[in-house]
């Protein structure tokens, strides 16, 4: 757990460079990659008592290893912890959520997944 000190030392010295940064629309604290643009009809969102799915979409010029280096710097200051995995997807622990990523190009252009999973807070009866 990230002591207090911890958590406003990094958003001091966090928000400027992520300030200038633009972020999804229905994910308040993701950035964007430089150059990147959400794509307005691929976000859709679930939700039910067993929890949230959400999911986005953008596109731009980064080339995907630029993407994933801008994600695995930018979200360890947000909170994220990176969430190794076998197949070389780009996965991210914060509390109950996991924020997953695909990244693919064609023809010059580099299209980003994005899904959050947000789990539901535990009951007494868990």
């Amino acid at each position: 757990m990230m002591s207090r000190f911890a958590l406003a030392f990094v958003a001091v010295f966090a928000a400027p460079a992520l300030a200038e940064a633009a972020y999804f629309s229905a994910i308040e604290d993701l950035p964007l990659p430089p150059g990147f643009t959400e794509r307005a009809s691929a976000g859709e969102g679930f939700g039910s008592e067993s929890g949230r799915i959400v999911l986005l979409a953008a596109e731009g010029v980064l080339t995907p290893v630029a993407v994933r280096e801008f994600y695995y710097e930018a979200l360890p200051q947000l909170g994220w912890s990176v969430s190794p995995q076998t197949d070389g997807t780009l996965v991210f622990q914060r509390g109950r959520e996991e924020l997953s990523f695909t990244v693919d190009s064609a023809d010059g252009r580099t299209m980003l997944g994005v899904r959050l999973v947000v789990l539901p807070a535990p009951s007494n009866g868990d």
